[in-house]
């Protein structure tokens, strides 16, 4: 597994920024915001969950987003249907984070 270089990381904010970009002229300011909603709570918990397998950085982006896509929502529904969605998202961010971390930590024993 390899390391992205710092281009990387340049290159990646330059295609997070035009995404912004473009949702914003389509869609306003709630257009950029849901993007960048769903960038961060669809993504980011799948991806930490993911670091623990020896996947390539290419791979862990994608596979984060679309076992996103799938677990957060139905997550979110459920609790949701016992407390309020806004808290529900929360909760669910928070979980799926701590699991990735969890599960970090009992890889490297």
């Amino acid at each position: 597994m390899s390391l992205p270089k710092n281009e990387d990381f340049g290159f990646i904010g330059i295609v997070i920024a035009l995404i912004l970009v473009f949702f914003y002229f389509i869609l306003g300011i709630s257009g950029a915001m849901s993007a960048l909603g769903i960038m961060l709570f669809f993504t980011v918990p799948s991806y930490i969950i993911l670091g623990n397998f020896d996947l390539s950085h290419e791979e862990k982006i994608v596979f984060a987003f679309f076992i996103g896509v799938g677990i957060f929502p139905s997550i979110v529904y459920w609790l949701g249907m016992f407390i309020s969605f806004k808290i529900a998202i929360f909760i669910t961010f928070v979980l799926l984070v701590a699991a990735g971390f969890t599960a970090k930590s009992f890889r490297h024993r």
